[in-house]
């Protein structure tokens, strides 16, 4: 790629600064190496993705790139994860085990309260799908509308009473000693994920930004194929 070093004038935060930018004559585009602002780096924002997946907070995160608290927020509001695994266990005629528990965290302050319901299949170590909301029954609902594709030989629960009315008589066992494998798993997430820790001044203030991350770190780390 050749390119012409010839320098242009840029208007930037109030006053002219001369930066050097490049012009390739292949493409006909121009560009430069080096920004004022550090959030226009390349893999910035992939970076900010990658420190809020491993427990870091938004002024964490900010202190670390040298970026505002605004800045961070915006590639997390763009994540779009999924709420129900990739694995193909629907496809593959298995009698699944199906652990369920709901975890507790808030968002702005602990009256707005915000429960991650989940499903666990203890063999493979791995979470089938996920939903948001209080801890109300129809929260229930929705994660037992995105397990309808699979096929379940037990579902093992603790003894809250929505689940006792909307899982199967037959096949559910209401006891927190079968429950093991999904309460562990709660442990590993609070310790990941700091918006999910119980005693911290680091909370989430928007329940987009909230779900949105928490349901990357579950996408990520538990719906993809293997």
């Amino acid at each position: 790629m050749s390119v012409h070093n010839k320098p242009e004038w840029v208007f930037t935060g109030g006053r002219n600064m001369q930066l050097q930018r490049f012009y390739c004559r292949a493409c006909s585009k121009s560009f430069q190496k080096d920004f004022i602002y550090k959030a226009n780096l390349p893999g910035t924002h992939e970076r900010i993705i990658e420190m809020a997946m491993n427990g870091s907070g938004v002024r964490d995160t900010g202190r670390v790139l040298g970026v505002s608290p605004t800045t961070v927020n915006q590639p997390l509001k763009k994540l779009s994860p999924k709420q129900v695994t990739d694995l193909p266990f629907e496809n593959a005629k298995v009698q699944l085990l199906c652990q369920m528990d709901e975890q507790w965290s808030f968002v702005g302050s602990k009256k707005n309260q915000r429960w991650l319901f989940y499903a666990w299949e203890p063999r493979f170590k791995r979470v089938i799908a996920h939903a948001f909301g209080r801890r109300v029954a129809s929260t229930l609902k929705k994660l037992l509308q995105l397990l309808k594709p699979y096929s379940f030989s037990y579902f093992c629960t603790d003894d809250w009473k929505p689940y006792k009315r909307y899982l199967p008589e037959g096949i559910h066992v209401a006891s927190k000693r079968f429950t093991q494998g999904i309460e562990r798993n709660n442990l590993t997430l609070r310790i990941r994920l700091k918006r999910l820790a119980r005693r911290t001044i680091c909370f989430s203030r928007s329940e987009e930004l909230h779900d949105k991350v928490i349901g990357e770190f579950i996408s990520r780390n538990y719906y993809q194929r293997i």
